[in-house]
């Protein structure tokens, strides 16, 4: 009998006729009703983020393609849906030169030196947010010019429900409209590229917390783009159903609980790579066993 040596690549796995490139697509166009939203309220703020990201992530990979011999400068579009993201879920106040910083680092320690696309354990956007944070916490955070007449100017402004849903000009950029990001995580689902058990699991689990610490049910826009872009990333969550749902819950509570009781706007960023360490062990929780019965 004639021996063949079979190749075994590590998940995630795509169907054939799929291509990564064809994916990488539907994720940026999946993207742009957060962009634009971005862009209405921030203006060129938020296109120099976008481009500063994009741009960076690109070079960056590219730079990483040629130091270890690869045959093309960019392999493929994932880059570019790393800058956007990573852009979407930063302040226009911070400067450039961070997210210079953020995008190589994301790009080449998250993701190139675990493999590249699909072979990091954990979301290069939101693990890049929270070493931001911990490196550069001053410039980071959100200036204050006055804090008497802002925290006063805070509590005075009722921002009506619809204006929460459509946009208002709050937090990063890509937080700015819950209904962009919705439809951007509606097109994914008619495209078949994402499924909706990590991201209903997420918002609902997220939602009976709030409602537990008696706050407003309607979550920050960061909950919905980290529940629609990170809780579907093929290779740093889940692939059993119930893995993924699993994933979706622990994420919605542990975020929850990072936001309201410890007082951090970043806490689905934070939930999102806490749990991202335990989908090794969801997935082997999960996956059913089969046992097979040896022959005499």
């Amino acid at each position: 009998m004639e021996n063949k040596n079979l190749k075994i690549s590590p998940a995630p796995y795509i169907k054939k006729g799929l291509g990564i490139n064809k994916i990488m697509i539907d994720f940026i166009i999946a993207l742009i009703p957060a962009i634009i939203a971005g862009i209405y309220f921030y203006k060129i703020d938020a296109v120099k983020l976008i481009i500063t990201t994009v741009l960076t992530s690109i070079i960056a990979e590219g730079l990483w393609n040629k130091f270890v011999k690869k045959t093309t400068f960019l392999t493929d579009l994932s880059p570019i849906v790393l800058g956007i993201i990573l852009a979407l879920i930063m302040p226009t106040y911070v400067p450039l030169w961070i997210l210079i910083i953020g995008s190589v680092f994301a790009t080449i320690v998250v993701k190139q030196f675990f493999g590249g696309v699909g072979q990091n354990f954990m979301n290069p956007a939101a693990a890049t947010k929270a070493f931001l944070i911990a490196s550069w916490a001053g410039v980071m955070a959100k200036p204050v010019t006055d804090a008497t007449s802002s925290a006063s100017e805070a509590a005075d402004v009722v921002v009506p429900l619809i204006d929460k849903i459509i946009g208002q000009p709050s937090g990063s950029i890509g937080e700015v409209s819950i209904l962009a990001l919705a439809l951007g995580g509606l097109y994914l689902v008619v495209r078949g590229r994402i499924s909706l058990r990590g991201p209903i699991a997420f918002i609902l689990s997220a939602m009976v917390m709030y409602n537990i610490f008696e706050k407003d049910l309607l979550l920050p826009g960061a909950f919905f783009l980290a529940a629609i872009f990170m809780t579907t990333d093929y290779g740093t969550t889940p692939m059993t159903r119930v893995g993924q749902y699993i994933f979706g819950v622990m994420s919605g509570v542990c975020a929850s609980i990072i936001a309201v009781k410890g007082f951090n706007p970043e806490g689905p960023y934070y939930a999102i790579i806490i749990m991202n360490l335990f989908t090794p062990l969801i997935d082997y929780i999960t996956t059913k066993k089969y046992k097979v019965k040896k022959e005499a």
